[in-house]
């Protein structure tokens, strides 16, 4: 948090620097091909009863969709926004390793659960473009709103579920290179922050191919992670990152 301060404050002094001509609006939506990685805890500080995702819990690959709208305009002082929203809902059925307790339930050696994941996240993205020309640069401020649940079912222990809900401010930035003429551009963008021995990171890297009638597609590699201490008393170390491919109308 001591962080988004200072960088606000320089961020001020960007706005007259560029601005577009006009308003443009760019709306898309990709599928999203991700591995998942990475350990849980919950309501325990003891390392000892972490869980791992994919040994313990039996989690893979899967695929879900995001969708995301942007708005640019010309109007000087006034940040551009970007919101996208992302829903994970995955399931999967594993065997634990060790005896471990999740929440006010412990959980055998050996014994088979099932369990689920639903991560719903909400990013309102408020940025300058910084440079605007051939290649462009978005500088701003992202707010990361997550509402998550997990379910753990032992098949003799009982069941416990973890919810976790709250905004997390990030530092955004958005870097991109047009080749002049062809529709093609690659670009890259992420938001950041690290507080209270918590890290979260969402990026992605992209090619895109934009017609001649406002249609556009793209291919990318889009990278989330969450590692959590002692958020809503949930302690995880987990990262989603795999391909995407998508399309979008630009105007």
């Amino acid at each position: 948090m001591k962080q988004i301060l200072p960088f606000t404050l320089l961020l001020s002094t960007f706005p007259a620097l560029s601005c577009a001509d006009a308003i443009g609006v760019q709306a898309g939506a990709a599928s999203w091909s991700y591995d998942i990685s990475g350990s849980v805890r919950y309501k325990t500080e003891d390392s000892a009863n972490d869980i791992d995702v994919n040994d313990d819990l039996g989690y893979d690959d899967d695929s879900l969709g995001f969708i995301y709208v942007m708005i640019d305009h010309p109007l000087p002082l006034i940040p551009n926004v970007k919101i996208s929203r992302t829903n994970i809902d995955t399931d999967a059925d594993g065997r634990l390793s060790q005896t471990v307790t999740y929440g006010n339930v412990t959980f055998n050696a050996n014994e088979d659960v099932s369990s689920e994941v639903q991560l719903d996240q909400t990013d309102i993205t408020l940025y300058y473009r910084i440079l605007d020309n051939v290649a462009n640069l978005d500088l701003g401020l992202n707010a990361k709103y997550i509402d998550a649940e997990s379910t753990i079912t032992g098949a003799t222990s009982g069941t416990e579920s973890a919810d976790i809900s709250g905004w997390v401010p990030m530092l955004y930035a958005g870097v991109g290179i047009d080749l002049p003429f062809t529709g093609l551009s690659v670009s890259a963008d992420g938001s950041a922050i690290g507080y209270q021995d918590s890290t979260f990171y969402d990026y992605s890297v992209r090619a895109s191919y934009t017609t001649p009638w406002h249609l556009g597609v793209d291919v990318g590699y889009r990278a989330v992670k969450l590692d959590l201490d002692d958020f809503d008393d949930s302690f995880a170390d987990v990262e989603f990152d795999g391909p995407y491919a998508g399309a979008y109308l630009k105007f």
